[in-house]
């Protein structure tokens, strides 16, 4: 019975999956706003990856993902005003599969930050001994969801993290830098 259990989970899944045919969602399909401020749009994939639909000046990025390109590092200016668009984009329910983007101060022990925000769901998986040394992050959000932060660069240069803290991502690599330069 437990095998039947295990084959009827794997059917669903590979239904679920063939059911995703790359169109827009709603929140893809939304216009960006023309006020100057640099806009990155980012996707969170079941693969717990950060991705981009295309290469851009100010973006590092790396392989294929799927049909995106893995977003690896964000370059920006000191002072620059960026926005960052983060959708997620999963097959799985919101409490198995949930995304947010979470950029650091130079200096964040990036590791325990990711291991105490495991246990803080009540605030949207950010730990509250971290929070003064968080810069900017977008909600935590389920398929389809996508919030927007626009924030100022920092002065100082250097590379500043950003991960999503949902519970294994971070371990699972859904991490970046913000280069300033």
């Amino acid at each position: 019975m437990k095998k039947s259990l295990l084959f009827s989970f794997i059917i669903a899944m590979i239904f679920a999956l063939a059911a995703c045919n790359g169109e827009e969602t709603p929140a893809e399909a939304e216009e960006v706003e023309d006020d100057g401020v640099r806009t990155v749009e980012i996707i969170g994939t079941d693969d717990m990856k950060f991705v981009v639909r295309e290469a851009a000046d100010g973006l590092v990025t790396g392989g294929q993902a799927g049909q995106y390109i893995l977003l690896e590092a964000i370059e920006a200016s000191p002072g620059e005003q960026l926005r960052i668009r983060l959708t997620t984009q999963s097959n799985l329910p919101a409490t198995a599969m949930s995304h947010n983007l979470a950029i650091v101060d130079l200096g964040t022990d990036v590791d325990s930050f990711a291991r105490a925000s495991i246990t803080a769901r009540d605030n949207e998986y950010i730990a509250p001994d971290y929070e003064d040394q968080v810069i900017a992050t977008t909600r935590m959000l389920g398929d389809g969801e996508t919030d927007t932060i626009t924030f100022t660069v920092p002065e100082v240069t250097g590379e500043y993290d950003y991960i999503c803290t949902f519970p294994g991502h971070f371990a699972g690599g859904m991490v970046g830098k913000l280069i300033v330069q």
